[in-house]
């Protein structure tokens, strides 16, 4: 096993970032799709929000915990019981961002995914 170097450090920092740049780049993009389909139910957003996080770190092909999530959206003090890491089914990560919000938003339809 070789050494940490500074460069290994530089690159960790720039993925760090890109990784921040592309979470937030889709949180963004999930709001405006919730204002362009008339949605502002709190639970939904919450939901859409939640799992386009899990989404875009399966994308990039890195772990993403629950504590650091909730830390993500802002919302620590929800953080309850132990952590635990989340992963996205296969063929969600072959399906556009709109795709996929498209799909939960439909599984609310049925009532699977939050209770009233």
């Amino acid at each position: 096993m070789k050494p940490w170097t500074r460069e290994d450090t530089k690159f960790w920092i720039s993925q760090l970032e890109h990784r921040i740049e592309d979470i937030e780049y889709y949180l963004r993009k999930t709001l405006e799709w919730c204002e362009d389909n008339y949605i502002y139910d709190d639970r939904k957003v919450f939901l859409l929000s939640f799992l386009t996080v899990i989404w875009v770190s399966n994308m990039r092909d890195e772990p993403i915990s629950y504590m650091e999530l909730l830390e993500i959206l802002g919302l620590p003090e929800m953080i309850i019981g132990g952590d635990k890491t989340y992963t996205i089914e296969p063929e969600f990560l072959n399906i556009s961002h709109e795709q996929l919000l498209e799909i939960i938003m439909k599984g609310f339809d049925s009532d699977n995914y939050l209770p009233s």
